[in-house]
């Protein structure tokens, strides 16, 4: 009687537990009176939870595919979420500060993302195929591929600090709501997208196919391939408002000749490289060109009318650089300087009216002079480096770091002439470049 009864208990609460719908069930007690007892089953659980960050968790809801990000704090790199299903939208809450790297990379085509304003840095690879995004006023910066095929991007603020190719290579439409300082460096990776300004948007303004700072001082970029079009050359005229050209602001672009407004002092790094250049027409008021800013470019001669700072292969080697100012002032460009086989070797820009050139290599506080009529050296390395050299250093777009690990050696070159009793007058240093493995 005893196992009678216990099995038709188990068999009553084997039904009940699968039934979707309450029911009463009659137990028979050990004193063998029938009671009713209301049992409810319930479904699945719809969501999926986890951690994400030290302070931050997500949260995934089967039934609408969104993927929630709470708390507060950073995100961590290569969280995994390899057990949710496909995610159409991705929630990022209030107090979250950093989007960590490749944070939602495993997801493909995502609708749309939402970012909350606290969020101040997206890291790396942390987005890939969303159709739309809005980037908050609050963030800052945005690191290189930190969003791949994307299709519209707004940015609500100031882009300050967006690396090399921070917006992938298939974005298709850029809106502006602040300025673009480094607008050219986030495109750098894509082909012919479309820029265009909001309505409220005072921060900047178009002129002459450039995007400029609202008072005209700063290019940010090149707006549109649709260029000037004169004798066969695609031609770009900078404005004589335009004091600065920014970092990338015509990278890659079809441009055949540039004309500097009678004003720009400054040409920042990557500003044309990897365009078909071929004719520069610079001023009096040029100091500055910064590393790469015409490399790759179809440039053979290049006039400067004032003494300019040029950062390393702010030219390539085969330019023929000429002063108009007297040799004493003027100066040509590092284009490389590479180690090897216990041998050093260094390649420069030609100046117009250089009887030769002094090079300079500082190492561990000694420096090691050597004179050449060409445009290169090639030398035994001195004892200096008897211990394994190890310092690689790239000055290139997507390769480009401030930090140089280990202890670098420098070198830079001065033009000279000859003067009377055959005494050498010597021209500016050039800007030092890294020798690198």
């Amino acid at each position: 009687m005893r196992k009678s009864k216990f099995l038709s208990v188990l068999t009553a609460t084997t039904l009940a537990l699968t039934l979707a719908v309450p029911t009463v069930m009659p137990l028979e007690l050990t004193t063998g009176v029938v009671k009713a007892v209301e049992v409810t089953t319930t479904a699945p659980s719809q969501k999926i939870e986890g951690r994400c960050g030290d302070n931050a968790i997500y949260s995934y809801d089967k039934a609408t595919r969104t993927l929630t990000i709470s708390g507060t704090g950073a995100m961590w790199n290569g969280t995994k979420y390899s057990h949710l299903g496909t995610v159409d939208k991705i929630v990022i809450g209030n107090g979250i500060t950093v989007i960590g790297e490749d944070a939602f990379a495993q997801f493909n085509g995502v609708g749309s993302a939402e970012i909350s304003d606290t969020v101040t840095t997206i890291k790396g690879n942390a987005f890939k195929d969303l159709k739309s995004i809005t980037i908050p006023k609050t963030v800052r910066t945005v690191e290189t591929d930190a969003f791949n095929g994307v299709g519209k991007v707004v940015v609500e603020g100031d882009m300050n600090n967006f690396q090399y190719g921070a917006l992938g290579d298939e974005v298709q439409e850029v809106q502006l709501k602040g300025s673009a300082e480094t607008l050219g460096l986030a495109l750098a990776k894509v082909d012919d997208p479309t820029v265009t300004i909001a309505k409220d948007n005072n921060r900047v303004r178009i002129a002459n196919r450039c995007l400029l700072s609202s008072d005209g001082k700063t290019v940010y970029y090149c707006i549109s391939d649709d260029y000037t079009y004169i004798s066969g050359n695609y031609t770009v005229t900078i404005p004589d408002t335009v004091v600065t050209i920014k970092s990338a602001a015509f990278y890659n672009q079809i441009i055949s000749e540039v004309k500097l407004g009678k004003n720009v002092t400054t040409i920042e790094p990557y500003a044309f490289a990897e365009t078909p250049v071929s004719k520069l027409t610079t001023n009096s008021k040029l100091k500055k060109i910064g590393r790469c800013a015409f490399k790759e470019t179809n440039l053979k001669k290049v006039t400067l009318k004032s003494s300019v700072a040029m950062s390393p292969k702010a030219f390539d080697q085969k330019v023929i650089l000429t002063s108009t100012k007297s040799l004493k002032s003027a100066k040509t460009v590092m284009t490389s300087a590479t180690f090897k086989k216990n041998k050093i070797n260094a390649k420069f820009a030609k100046l117009t009216g250089a009887k030769g050139y002094q090079v300079q290599i500082k190492k561990g506080g000694k420096t090691y002079k050597y004179f050449t009529t060409k445009t290169s050296i090639k030398v035994k390395a001195p004892k200096v480096f008897k211990k394994k050299y190890n310092v690689s250093f790239s000055y290139d777009i997507d390769n480009y770091t401030s930090k140089i690990e280990g202890k670098p050696a420098y070198i830079s070159v001065r033009p000279y002439k000859i003067v009377k009793k055959n005494k050498k007058s010597y021209g500016k240093w050039s800007e030092k470049i890294v020798l690198t493995k």
